[in-house]
């Protein structure tokens, strides 16, 4: 199913399940576009991997969001895949004040919900253009195993999740009735505990939340995610296409719920 993909933008590239992408996909000989607002580790990538191209994009900016993705469309026309999976997570009590900021909560929802949802209002237009002349396109969002199994001490990580989930749905609607749709796919990643910077540094407190290592989730090492990502990504759903969720570990059990 990847002999679809032949260039692809992929938002969060600079680090954890991004950066891992953006190296096999490279690898695979895909044209790879990696973003991120890490301006070194985005040229350490270009140093790297040769033909990489890269762009600077801070998704918190979200008003200079629209003017970043012209110029991309602009520079790349035929982009045909664009794959999001930029995050970040708290680990806080509502009934602790000190466990949290305002700011922090915002900036969260805004990384993990808003974000997304502007991007995809902006790219899914030029995919689906593309799909009505006849190129297969593909929009892959991450979300995740807690979107479909609430995890009390992530509540906002959890709640805008949930909302990615949403917005597939709603998306995948909208899509179902535009002429041409089926060239154009959805795709809604969903990986499990994966080992990322992403929670390591709340990883001990998760674990006593949930009452040791013994009874809490286990961490899946990163390059194990991603193996078994490019493996399920190769297999067909039940119409012959790309499948429409590529989960692992926690994340199937999520989806088969």
């Amino acid at each position: 199913m990847s002999s679809r993909i032949n260039t692809i933008l992929i938002i969060g590239a600079t680090a954890g399940i991004g950066e891992a992408f953006t190296r096999r996909f490279h690898a695979m000989g895909k044209k790879v576009i990696a973003t991120g607002r890490n301006r070194d580790k985005l040229s350490s990538l270009a140093n790297e991997l040769p033909g990489l191209k890269t762009r600077h994009i801070d998704i918190l900016d979200l008003g200079a969001l629209p003017q970043t993705v012209h110029s991309i469309l602009h520079d790349f026309p035929t982009l045909d895949t664009v794959l999001f999976t930029a995050g970040t997570q708290l680990f806080y009590s509502f009934f602790d004040p000190s466990s949290a900021t305002p700011e922090s909560i915002h900036a969260e929802v805004a990384t993990n919900l808003t974000a997304p949802a502007l991007l995809i209002r902006l790219f899914a237009p030029h995919l689906l253009q593309l799909a009505n002349k006849g190129t297969e396109t593909t929009l892959f969002i991450t979300g995740s195993s807690i979107g479909y199994a609430p995890l009390s001490f992530y509540p906002t990580y959890y709640a805008a999740k949930s909302g990615v989930r949403s917005l597939i749905r709603v998306l995948r609607h909208q899509l179902a009735a535009t002429p041409n749709g089926d060239n154009m796919r959805v795709v809604e990643i969903v990986p499990p505990y994966t080992d990322t910077g992403l929670g390591r540094a709340h990883r001990e407190a998760r674990m006593a939340a949930q009452g040791g290592p013994e009874k809490a989730f286990p961490v899946v090492p990163l390059a194990e995610f991603v193996d078994r990502f490019f493996e399920s990504l190769e297999q067909p759903g039940p119409d012959g296409k790309i499948k429409k969720e590529i989960s692992v570990g926690s994340g199937e059990a999520g989806v088969s719920t």
